[in-house]
């Protein structure tokens, strides 16, 4: 009897254990980044970024780059990969490309001078033309391969000089909304959401379709730092 008595109290506990109600899973929710940034050269778009990078320091669950205190990236001539190889989730560029439907650049930085890396997960490019091929493939050439595609919101045609009537509601819906599913269905129904608020009520008659939105699998090859 005295050598059963050991089994009989280790199994006490493992019956207890099975008994007691299992504790809820803790679901952590990291604070999306977000980045605005616009070229030194231009008053009005840095005018119009600085606009909407302040609305959203008011967000809950966001963190604005560069900082709260200064919420716009002021990018030079040429330093476009300054704003495109941040470490953000969702980056906005309001900026001008070259003139004509096939661009060569925008934010005074030629397209085949980028090197990235672009890692964010969306987008919003309001300079005219941006979802143009030449831009698209520009900027799958410095996502990494490996990542899913980029969502891209940018205008087809030339993108008139207001652009934070339509940027701003559009990145607060995207950075409030519901944080599940792929990046271009989400940034599709915010900016739905969007456009269908009282913000953008006056501006009913502006033709908003020309701005598309682009899912961009990247084509970078991973660089090796294992050899």
């Amino acid at each position: 009897m005295n050598r059963t008595a050991p089994a009989r109290r280790s199994a006490a506990p493992a019956r207890a254990a099975a008994l007691a109600p299992s504790r809820p899973r803790l679901r952590i929710v990291r604070n999306l980044r977000v980045l605005a940034a616009a070229p030194s050269g231009s008053p009005r778009c840095r005018a119009d970024a600085k606009r909407v990078a302040a609305r959203l320091t008011y967000l809950p669950r966001v963190t604005v780059l560069p900082s709260r205190e200064h919420p716009l990236l002021v990018v030079p001539p040429g330093g476009a990969d300054s704003a495109l190889a941040a470490d953000a989730d969702v980056l906005y560029l309001c900026a001008h490309s070259y003139p004509g439907p096939e661009p060569a650049g925008f934010c005074g930085t030629e397209l085949d001078t980028l090197h990235g890396p672009l890692t964010a997960k969306v987008l919003v490019l309001d300079t005219c033309w941006g979802a143009a091929p030449t831009v698209r493939r520009a900027l799958a050439a410095i996502r990494p391969a490996g990542l899913p595609p980029l969502a891209l919101l940018a205008p087809a045609g030339p993108s008139p000089f207001d652009h934070h009537v339509l940027a701003g509601p559009l990145l607060e819906a995207l950075l409030t909304g519901p944080r599940t599913g792929p990046w271009p269905q989400r940034l599709a129904v915010a900016a739905t959401t969007a456009l269908a608020g009282p913000e953008l009520a006056p501006h009913a008659g502006r033709r908003w379709t020309r701005r598309q939105i682009h899912a961009v699998p990247g084509t970078a090859t991973p660089i090796r730092t294992d050899r």
